[in-house]
Order: structure tokens, then C-alpha cells, then sequence
């Protein structure tokens, strides 16, 4: 089963073109589930709608961050939220709202259901200073996720390895897939994970999804992470 996490910088220029670069590095990875956030709606412009119709996956969004924002010369209602592309039919679509700050509201985590395993979608608060509230945004998830169940939590957590964010849910019992081999994400930091628990994680492996430009432009201003891992639904 391979996992892909990927922050794709919502609808920053040159769009068009960046998410057919995002699409044609997807597409090479060959993930079974994609977890996107700053996925972009609005406009008529909708990331994950069309990468999982480019790529024949099942896209699940969860919306969020509703603002105007410029695209294609205009200024337009918008969202900027997460979204899950799977090959599997996804069972459910759960939104769980995070605790925030008023300069920066609206952060949610997404929880779907494909077979036997629970896929978290997170991003967590960008502000500088903001780690204790990144760990209560863990702590007010790791309330409502089920302890018995194969789980992964992926995303933008917006903090380092040791921050608290990141050394919670290891202390929930969560893997960081990445820590055996760690490679940055954002401007030189590792800031961006694949952590699961219940999962048999020997001989995993994880590499960068996206880590060079493509004729001099880059899909995204993050790296994408991808794992390869046993499935815990074999069908």
C-alpha cells in the first residue's frame, strides 16, 4: 500500500500548469491514497476534483478557509481546505473542527474510512510561536479517532520532528515513517508526516514526491512524502 502526503499551495501561479506537473508526479508515484492539503476551490478551479479525474481516483474533500482570493484575473469566493484521493470507494467523510486562533481560524482535520483502515488529513496552524496550540489541535484529534483500528495521520503539522505536535501522537502510539530516513519538506524543515498506528511498519519505505521543478517550475512549494507499507486490507 503506498501513502502520499502533499501540501499543494492552493491556487499560486502558474496554476494550470503546476497542477499537471502535480498530476504527472502522482501519477509516476502510483500512491493507493493521496492526502492533500491546501487543496483549492474556486473560480471554477477545483485541485482535487480534477487531479483524482486525471488520475482515476475517488476524490473526498473537506472544504475550508472560505475567503476571496485572486484567480484567473478576478477576485473570487474560495476555499482552501484538505482533500483525500483513493483508489477505493471511501466509506465515510468526517470533518473535525480544531481548535484555533483568531489570526488563524478554520483548521479542521479530515477522517475517512477505506476498507479496514482510518486516514486522518491534517494542517495544523502556520503562526510562529503556535506550539502548544498545534499539540491541543493533536490532542482534541487523538480524542476522536478510535484506539483498535489500523490509523494513519498525514499532513501539514507545520511543526519539526520534536515539536510537540509530532512527539504527541508518538506518544500516542503512532510511527513516524520518515524517521529512519528524513529528508525536509518546506524551506529546509521536515514539517510535513506520515505517522500510523496499528500497522505492521518493517521494511516500509519512504522517499520525496516532487523534490525537483519540472522545466524550472515546482508542483509545489513542499514536498510531497510518500510511503510504501503492507496493506492492511488486502483485496
Amino acid at each position: 500500500m503506498r501513502l502520499l502526503t502533499w501540501n499543494v499551495w492552493k491556487n499560486s501561479p502558474p496554476y494550470e500548469t503546476r497542477v499537471r506537473i502535480i498530476a504527472a508526479e502522482i501519477a509516476a508515484a502510483d500512491p493507493d491514497i493521496v492526502l492533500l492539503q491546501e487543496a483549492f476551490v474556486g473560480g471554477g478551479a477545483d485541485t482535487a476534483r480534477d487531479l483524482g479525474r486525471a488520475l482515476g481516483l475517488v476524490a473526498t474533500a473537506a472544504p475550508a478557509r472560505l475567503k476571496r482570493r485572486p484567480h484567473g484575473g478576478a477576485m473570487v469566493d474560495s476555499t482552501n481546505g484538505l482533500a483525500i484521493l483513493s483508489r477505493r470507494p471511501v466509506d465515510f467523510n468526517r470533518v473535525v473542527a480544531l481548535p484555533a486562533h483568531p489570526d488563524d481560524p478554520d483548521r479542521i482535520a479530515q477522517i475517512v474510512r477505506v476498507g479496514a483502515l482510518v486516514v486522518v488529513n491534517v494542517h495544523l496552524t502556520h503562526l510562529a510561536g503556535a506550539d502548544a496550540l498545534r499539540r491541543g489541535q493533536i490532542v482534541h484529534l487523538l480524542d476522536r479517532l478510535p484506539e483498535d483500528k489500523p490509523t494513519v495521520v498525514a499532513g501539514d503539522l507545520n511543526a519539526e520532528p520534536e515539536g510537540w505536535a509530532p512527539r504527541t501522537l508518538r506518544e500516542a502510539g503512532f510511527h513516524d515513517l520518515a524517521e529512519a530516513a528524513p529528508f525536509p519538506t518546506c524551506g529546509g524543515r521536515r514539517i510535513d508526516f506520515l505517522l500510523c498506528r496499528g500497522l505492521p511498519v518493517q521494511g516500509a519505505t519512504v522517499r520525496a514526491v516532487g523534490d525537483r521543478p519540472i522545466n524550472g517550475i515546482d508542483g509545489s512549494d513542499y514536498v510531497g512524502v510518500l510511503a510504501e507499507l503492507p496493506d492492511p486490507d488486502p483485496r
